[in-house]
């Protein structure tokens, strides 16, 4: 597995270099494209897309260098398009429940997780099971929806803050493909697990 986390832009988001066997999709564009140019080079992959969770302007920043600099398609939920929180580009491949991206080895499913903002996705894999030197069943990208010991805000527009707890609740905590042992990357901040925030998030009495 390939994973690299970038922490950019003003508000210190995560943007994912994510795949397998040189082949990778960034997920999230949180601006400095040119320390994501440095890091594909570095790492000497080949980036087949960019993957959006959503549309606010902390995780799309210089999203439109990244597509020209690597000539590589966009992709996100309509959604997020219709409800007008990112209008900038059409993605190239629409997005939604159940679709997979194939990244090398890997295989992503997409999952809808409105609450943050109307057309907020996720994404997991099965496919990694390691990570750091300990064993994970699967990792999955959560962008605003939860984050360590948190969860991303529901007063934006086309927020809500119902509609993000269950999406935390049936796509995440209680998904059959999902255990306590996924590696959680959200959008800001450290990464966890399912587990610790089954354990230690300061809202699992809203989602559990």
């Amino acid at each position: 597995m390939i994973l690299e986390r970038l922490v950019l832009g003003p508000l210190g988001t995560n943007s994912y270099i994510f795949g397998s066997d040189k082949k990778v999709i960034i997920i999230d564009i949180g601006g400095d494209p040119d320390i994501i140019i440095n890091t594909i080079e570095k790492l000497d992959v080949k980036p087949i897309a960019v993957v959006l969770t959503h549309g606010h302007y902390d995780h799309t920043l210089k999203v439109g260098k990244i597509l020209r600099h690597f000539n590589i398609p966009l992709m996100f939920n309509k959604k997020e398009f219709d409800s007008g929180i990112f209008t900038h580009k059409k993605a190239d491949k629409w997005l939604s429940e159940g679709d997979s991206i194939e990244v090398g080895t890997m295989t992503l499913v997409v999952l809808e997780t409105p609450g943050h903002s109307p057309g907020a996705l996720s994404y997991y894999s099965k496919d990694p099971t390691e990570y750091n030197g300990k064993n994970i069943d699967g990792i999955i990208f959560t962008g605003d929806l939860i984050f360590r010991r948190s969860i991303g805000r529901s007063d934006l527009r086309g927020g809500n803050p119902q509609v993000l707890f269950t999406s935390i609740k049936t796509k995440i905590m209680y998904n059959p493909e999902i255990s306590d042992d996924f590696l959680i990357c959200p959008g800001h901040m450290g990464m966890t697990s399912v587990g610790e925030e089954r354990k230690s998030n300061m809202f699992r009495n809203y989602f559990l």
